[in-house]
């Protein structure tokens, strides 16, 4: 019998199968456990692809997740280039080695990725980079998943990056009573009651049939028991043996572990409770695995589990070994294992598992020699930092800190205090990590002049710059540069050279963009992706402030990609909260909220790091005039005040003081704004330039000693010329928002039509106030209440623009026949593309119909 009331799915699949001849294609299938969604995958590669290249990979349920596991099973079965990259522990080179074989077969290839629930980040990276290349790839990726997924899961987040034309989703529900009543055909049970006890769960149903002369157990757990209950004792102690060793289980391994004969492994087989290739042995389904291995005593699973360790041998993956040992109860096999597996993991760039697995090795510390514990530790700390758990960061930093002053080795011990300030900080303790790293440079002065002092002096600069001290900064950061060059210390070269930069383009000197340009080319060179991360922000920061907003997105965009591939969360959510400047200057808000919201779906994370996100969400939802602003604000205001830093405390400040202009509190706008002007001069060139504005606006008689070309254009009284300026910055609310400020009509009626075109309600009612006051007639009142809805959140406007594109017209056509300005006109297209969900607008019609949206009668907006 075939699978029943899946004949859809199968279209779909075969469907994109035909496609991928004209472009890539992903197929994303979710269900619960037992759904069935391997078996729908099993029937389309048995229907579909004789002679079809399959690249099979499966995620396993393990303590910790396997560095890129589908991609090593992949590798297994098909040697070559990917193979060789995952040999050699480089995750990037694992990624285009993939992609490449992908991107032109001789045939079109099919990737099956299972199980994708228990994924490390790495495989989720490159799942995320196949999605954006499906345009010029020539495969069909199936990834397979449950969808009882909890709120954090890293697949969830994930989720929302998988979009667009290209990609298919697919769920798979329970089955009907109808199709229980075929399968319960010829028993003697209820089909109507077995979908009630099952939910129509197509493994349940099957499992409760199969066991229906064993008493009808009331369990799907009970069913696989009692079925297993039938076998000899020789054959039991195989399925045991099977289910500790999960999908890696072979006929060989089962018999060495359970100590029993061939026969007994054939019994299991024609009982059907397990399959085989003639090589290795599988569950029908991982529930049933998980109910036999539940269904041992504790003993009896330490006990297989340390077997398997011993009979795995170390060709084996040392993380499916670290697994059984931990599992084994053995103390010493455990801290050897979980530390070589944890090491394994961090060559992969996989540091959420390694950190994983260090922990629970330094569980059982006391098994460990003392260099040996101290570099466990040592690994576990910076393990933490990587994936932006600050505080687990500190405390095993700590514990480092406390032994190597037992130790009595200066050198040592003052490199750590460097290393430990920086992680102090990100806790937003920055009096501790001044005392750190003045008590580095101290205890290390005295040794000369060595690899250790230049990293201590660059983080004595570094330390210097986070706080706006920028002439101690430079004065620092020149002497790490000479020591670092000298002694051709790369990594300290590279930091001295991002803080040298970066200080002095703080203070308006151009020498510094040159030197964060030589620090992000070096910091690649070299393989050094922490540091060249911290150069990205910096140097992207330094094109935000120079408007140059679009260069300074695609800094951002590049290094969040290689943080993410190299599993370095903490420079990641650096990289979020500065790129968020950039999205809301040049109005992507959706963007900027969704970056947000990956910082604020984290626990554990900086202080800071929440502190911004919270800050942009507000800002954002008082510009767009959404309820509640102040709950963000009020949080992100507590957090940086315990902070202390005037690079964070200034968004803030300033997030809160519009949000208060906006609805008509000029009053806390001015306080927030007159707690800022203490730190002034320890801010950076355009955040002087932004707290200028403010001050003007709030009347408070109050300027800096900032007269750039920028300032120049934003104080001139001249609002057309301002706008202008922000137009040919890409900043569609600033160039608005100037505009709202002149008393010319006309100026204004183009103010408010920007404005109700992004949305900016608060803002548009000031510009709507103002016209009615001036004696203005047929003022727009913004987006009426009758405004459709739709499943992209398109407005009455991008409803129409979109019918627009349909039909064929080009950005200026749209411009011409709805009268309006050109630049409002790409504004509305973007905003169409993005909610839709595609790359260009030869695709809106596809997502549009696709999504049940009716753009053919889009009501034209007056």
């Amino acid at each position: 019998m075939g699978l029943l009331e899946r004949d859809e799915h199968l279209a779909i699949l075969r469907d994109c199968l035909g496609r991928v001849a004209e472009a890539g294609r992903l197929v994303l299938l979710s269900g619960e456990a037992g759904a069935g969604k391997s078996a729908l995958v099993q029937e389309f590669l048995d229907g579909c692809l004789a002679g079809q290249r399959v690249l099979l990979g499966r995620c396993d349920d393990l303590f910790a997740a396997r560095p890129l596991g589908p991609f090593v099973d992949i590798a297994r079965d098909h040697p070559g280039s990917l193979a060789a990259a995952l040999a050699a522990g480089d995750p990037s080179a694992v990624f285009e080695a993939f992609l490449s074989d992908l991107a032109s077969p001789p045939h079109p290839v099919v990737v099956v990725l299972e199980d994708l629930q228990w994924a490390d980040e790495a495989t989720l990276d490159l799942l995320r980079l196949v999605a954006r290349r499906l345009d010029v790839l020539r495969c069909l990726v199936i990834a397979t998943f449950r969808d009882d997924l909890s709120g954090d899961h890293p697949l969830r987040r994930a989720w929302g990056s998988l979009v667009g034309p290209l990609v298919t989703r697919m769920a798979l529900a329970p089955l009907s009573v109808g199709a229980v009543a075929t399968l319960a055909s010829g028993s003697r049970i209820d089909a109507a009651s077995l979908h009630a006890r099952t939910g129509g769960n197509p493994f349940f149903v099957v499992e409760v049939l199969a066991g229906e002369q064993a008493g009808l157990p009331t369990t799907v757990r009970d069913t696989v028991l009692a079925r297993a209950a039938h076998l000899s004792g020789p054959a039991r102690d195989c399925l045991d043996a099977a289910a500790v060793l999960g999908r890696h289980a072979t006929a060989d391994l089962v018999v060495e572990i359970s100590e029993c004969g061939v026969a007994a492994v054939d019994e299991c087989v024609a009982a059907a409770l397990v399959v085989s290739d003639g090589h290795r042995l599988a569950f029908r389904h991982d529930l049933a695995r998980e109910a036999i291995e539940e269904g041992m005593t504790p003993l009896r699973r330490r006990q297989l589990h340390r077997l398997a360790v011993g009979a795995l041998g170390d060709s084996d993956d040392v993380v499916q070994r670290a697994h059984h040992a931990l599992c084994s109860g053995d103390r010493q096999v455990i801290v050897d294992l979980a530390t070589r597996a944890g090491d394994a993991c961090v060559a992969l760039g996989a540091h959420k598992q390694a950190a994983t697995l260090y922990e629970r090795a330094l569980e059982h510390d006391d098994a460990l020699a003392p260099s040996e514990r101290l570099r466990v530790m040592r690994a576990y700390a910076t393990t933490c930092l990587h994936i932006d758990q600050v505080a687990e960061a500190a405390a095993a930093g700590d514990r480092v800190h406390a032994l190597l002053l037992d130790d009595g080795d200066d050198v040592a011990l003052g490199d750590w205090e460097r290393w430990l300030s920086s992680v102090r900080w990100a806790t937003g303790h920055p009096d501790e990590a001044w005392t750190l790293v003045s008590s580095a440079v101290r205890r290390l002065e005295p040794h000369g002049r060595s690899p250790a002092l230049a990293r201590a002096t660059a983080q004595l600069a570094a330390q210097h710059m986070l706080s706006g001290r920028f002439p101690e900064a430079i004065a620092n950061g020149r002497r790490a540069l000479e020591l670092a060059d000298e002694l051709n210390v790369v990594d300290a070269a590279v930091r001295a050279r991002d803080v040298l930069g970066t200080s002095l383009c703080a203070t308006g000197d151009d020498e510094g963009l040159s030197l964060l340009h030589e620090a992000l080319d070096r910091a690649k060179a070299a393989g050094l992706y922490p540091e060249a991360c911290v150069a990205s922000a910096n140097l992207g920061s330094q094109y935000v402030g120079r408007c140059e907003l679009e260069r300074a997105v695609v800094i951002f965009s590049d290094a969040v990609a290689l943080a993410e591939d190299h599993e370095l969360l903490y420079r990641r959510n650096c990289l979020l909260i500065t790129r968020q400047e950039a999205y809301h200057l040049l109005a992507r808000w959706d963007d900027a909220v969704a970056d947000s919201q990956i910082i604020l779906g984290q626990t554990g994370i900086a202080a800071h790091h929440r502190a911004i996100a919270l800050a942009t969400i507000g800002r954002i939802r008082a510009r767009r005039g959404e309820p509640d602003p102040s709950t963000s604000l009020d949080e992100a205001l507590e957090i940086v005040v315990e902070v202390g830093e005037p690079q964070f405390i200034h968004p803030v400040r300033m997030a809160r003081a519009e949000a208060a202009w906006l609805a008509g509190d000029t009053a806390n706008a001015r306080a927030e704004v007159e707690a800022t002007l203490p730190i002034a001069e320890l801010l950076e060139v355009q955040d002087v330039r932004e707290l200028e504005h403010w001050a003007r606006r709030v009347g408070l008689d109050w300027s800096s000693d900032v007269h750039d070309a920028i300032s120049a254009v934003l104080s001139s009284p001249n609002r057309r010329a301002a706008a202008t300026f922000w137009d040919d910055c890409g900043c569609p609310y600033d160039a608005a928002d100037v505009l709202a400020d002149s008393d010319d009509e006309q100026d204004l009626r183009d103010a408010l039509e920007r404005l109700l075109a992004l949305e900016a309600r608060p803002r548009a009612q000031h510009v709507a106030r103002r016209l009615r006051q001036l004696g203005a007639r047929n003022v727009p009142r913004g987006p009426r209440a009758s405004t459709r809805a739709n499943g992209a959140g398109l407005t009455a406007r991008e409803l129409e623009i979109a019918a627009l594109l349909v039909d064929g017209l080009t950005n200026a056509a749209i411009a011409d026949r709805l009268v309006l300005s050109p630049k409002t006109v790409d504004h509305h297209v973007s905003g169409v593309l993005s909610k839709l969900g595609v790359g260009n607008r030869r695709h809106v019609a596809t997502a549009a119909r696709e999504l049940g949206i009716e753009l053919t009668g889009a009501e034209p907006v007056a």
